[in-house]
């Protein structure tokens, strides 16, 4: 009598919900941060779409593991399945990955100023979003840190009056794209002007509110520059990056002015 063949194995268990888990917790990740992007969803709305995509994932590494025992242990069918669960799992974690790799490369600062002795004032009515739990750098720190981390930023001096460097610095923040909220142009050669403008991170498109403070100086004028974040929480090198291209476009648009 003939034996029959051994039925085969079957699939791991796990692969398709932990498939569907990661899939939509990429999703979840991808459309709130281009939501946010693209001013459809507030900053708190997508840090819970965030969120919420990385509990998706949890679910789904939970699920995976399952279907990665039955693999190992018993030879069932879903090694394939799993691969692609774990890549999709990796890639909704891909804001937390580089928030993390960010926050240790990157003094735990929520603001950065050009002058850290007497910065320029917040914008009227700042606040900021509280988190549980607070990861910056104590205030009596974060001057040494900033000037550690950053020696490049600081008061830029100009041959020019308020008013041209003024006028510079509005040009300045056109050219960089950013929102100005308020602007105050000194009223005479001598006298002081500021500007408010609101930038965007460029991971997670959040704003950040930039200050602009042009005095006068010993000679010429004194220009200053502070980025804020609205959220208490490190801001992994974007106010830093925002005064940088500001100083930056600052010395390309008067380069520009002189050679005309």
């Amino acid at each position: 009598m003939s034996r029959l063949p051994p039925l085969p194995l079957p699939s791991a268990r796990g692969a398709r919900p932990a498939r569907f888990l990661a899939s939509l917790a990429f999703m979840v990740m991808v459309v709130g941060i281009a939501s946010r992007h693209l001013d459809f969803i507030s900053s708190a709305t997508m840090y819970a779409a965030v969120v919420a995509s990385l509990v998706l994932g949890l679910a789904a590494l939970a699920l995976v593991s399952v279907t990665v025992r039955d693999v190992w242990r018993e030879g069932r069918h879903g090694a394939n399945s799993a691969f692609g669960t774990l890549l999709l799992i990796i890639a909704a974690f891909s804001p937390l990955i580089g928030g993390v790799a960010a926050y240790l490369a990157y003094p735990a600062l929520d603001s950065v100023s050009t002058d850290t002795d007497d910065p320029p004032a917040a914008p009227a009515g700042f606040t900021q979003m509280a988190l549980p739990v607070d990861l910056r750098a104590s205030p009596d720190d974060a001057a040494t840190l900033q000037e550690d981390a950053y020696p490049n930023l600081t008061t830029q001096a100009a041959d020019l009056s308020t008013v041209e460097a003024y006028a510079l610095a509005r040009q300045t923040i056109d050219d960089l794209g950013w929102t100005i909220r308020l602007a105050e142009e000194p009223d005479t050669e001598a006298a002081s002007g500021r500007i408010e403008a609101e930038a965007r991170s460029m991971l997670l498109g959040t704003q950040e509110d930039v200050v602009v403070r042009i005095r006068p100086g010993d000679v010429g004028s004194r220009i200053d520059v502070r980025s804020l974040s609205r959220v208490a929480m490190p801001d992994l090198g974007e106010n830093a990056r925002h005064v940088g291209d500001f100083l930056t476009r600052f010395a390309e648009v008067s380069r520009r002015q002189a050679t005309n």
